[in-house]
Order: C-alpha cells, then structure tokens, then sequence
C-alpha cells in the first residue's frame, strides 16, 4: 500500500507493486496528478495505474498523456473492480 503521494515514488522503489489502484480524491493531493507523474517517469510508466472516483468521469483521461490505464466509477461491484485489475495485470 502506498502511503502518500509525497514519497510515491520511493514507494513504488521499496514495494514493487504489479499495479496502483487508487483514488481522485486524496487528502490534499489529486490522484490524476500523482497518475501523471507516474506515466510520465520512465522507471514507472509501464506500471498500470487505475483510478477510482466517485465524482469523476474518467472516460476521457484514458486517451490522455499521463492518463490511468483504467478507471472505476464508484459505487462499484467488487467483481467489476477485480475483473479490471486482472485485465491490467494479464496485458502486462
């Protein structure tokens, strides 16, 4: 789990993670803005990144630079949520 997108990047060094799924909306932070620093590092922009928001249409971001691989409307099923992850991590 990743604790704050202050240190993301140090984060993703220690951890190693397969994918990020994380929230729009963060305690004073914006998930798309951590989803494009990470997109656009070249030690990290192949890893998946999927974004969850509640208040966002995401739709469009897909086809962005920096944009997530994926996104998920809140409320969501937790079986729509795990088929999008497995998606991400089989296309990996």
């Amino acid at each position: 789990m990743l604790s704050c997108g202050d240190t993301v990047f140090d984060d993703i060094k220690d951890l190693q993670p397969d994918l990020i799924l994380m929230d729009v909306m963060l305690a004073g932070m914006d998930g798309r803005e951590i989803c494009k620093s990470i997109k656009e590092n070249h030690l990290t922009n192949l890893l998946p990144v999927i974004l969850i928001s509640g208040t966002h249409d995401l739709a469009e971001s897909l086809l962005l630079p920096g944009g997530p691989n994926d996104f998920v409307a809140k409320p969501f099923d937790i079986d729509h949520l795990l088929a999008r992850v497995e998606k991400q991590l089989v296309a990996c």
